[in-house]
């Protein structure tokens, strides 16, 4: 199943879902189809009941009208919030009130960068969707640069560790780098490659839904801020470190003391009424989770005991 719409560009690999998209010479086709039946964060956002091949196909080609994704015309300036407590949100009101220098995250068609740009963060990540690799698209890149955005290469490369590099060595002192679940295992070395350059690395744990084994492990302990998605496993573990939850259709937790004062600096810009009580944590008795929650074959964790 998929689509053709001619003003996409470029050769990319994404995922929705748990699902596959290839786009290529403005097609975009599944290959893998969805791992979960329903997601409550896409049903409030998109108002999708129910996941498969069409749905994911759907709300790609609603990004691709309204926000330009994949193409030369992208969006990249906004002040709307999609979301309550998305990536995006968390990461452009803490560089806004001087929490963060900058973020290290991704755009398709540019691969690895960083901004320090609120706006363009929040257009950037506000519908993105987890991006497997990209392929260049220049014009696409020199905007971002006009914006006042740093590449990491021109050829569109992913690489959050040497974006980390690259962040530090321009005089930035306190770093958000976004961490997709494919690259749990990249996790410890962005840490400890922060620590040796002398920042502090707020490490953001996004498009989770496949992580487990130790892998998972890996993202309980070192990212700063965890998306739970739809793994199992993260749903069972990381409530042991978490320190805060917000949300609970998609959790999203504070882990470190860093994590959580980013989580509820967003909580400050919030115009409705919040309630905030004592809980173990994750909760799951307020509100839809995703379904079914995804347990892969994969290797068995080893720091922390089941729940």
């Amino acid at each position: 199943m998929g689509f053709i719409d001619d003003k996409m560009e470029g050769r990319h690999e994404i995922e929705i879902c748990g699902a596959r998209i290839l786009i290529d010479d403005g097609k975009a086709e599944v290959t893998e189809p969805p791992k979960i039946a329903y997601c409550p964060m896409r049903s409030r956002v998109y108002g999708t009941e129910e996941e498969d091949a069409a749905s994911v196909l759907a709300t790609l080609r609603e990004n691709v009208d309204e926000w330009g994704m994949f193409t030369s015309e992208r969006l990249l300036r906004t002040e709307d919030r999609t979301v309550t407590f998305g990536a995006s949100e968390i990461i452009s009101d803490a560089l806004r009130d001087g929490l963060l220098d900058c973020a290290v995250t991704v755009c398709e068609g540019a691969g690895t960068f960083i901004c320090s740009d609120p706006q363009v963060v929040q257009a950037v990540g506000a519908h993105m969707t987890g991006i497997i690799s990209t392929s260049p698209i220049p014009a696409l890149q020199e905007r971002l640069k006009r914006e006042g955005c740093t590449l990491l290469d021109e050829n569109a490369f992913i690489d959050q560790l040497s974006g980390l590099e690259r962040a530090a060595s321009m005089g930035h002192k306190r770093i958000a780098v976004t961490v997709m679940g494919k690259d749990a295992f990249t996790a410890q070395a962005i840490k400890e490659r922060g620590t040796e350059l002398g920042v502090e690395t707020l490490l953001i744990g996004v498009h989770t839904t496949a992580v487990c084994g130790f892998t998972a492990e890996l993202m309980v302990y070192y990212c700063d801020i965890l998306f739970l998605c739809a793994s199992a496993q993260l749903w069972k573990k990381a409530g042991t470190r978490a320190k805060v939850q917000m949300g609970t259709g998609i959790p999203v937790l504070g882990i470190s003391d860093a994590g959580k004062r980013m989580i509820l600096n967003r909580a400050m810009s919030i115009p409705e009424q919040l309630l905030i009580m004592k809980s173990p944590i994750p909760r799951e008795d307020m509100g839809e989770r995703p379904r079914p929650l995804y347990q892969p074959d994969c290797a068995s964790d080893t720091l922390s005991p089941e729940k």
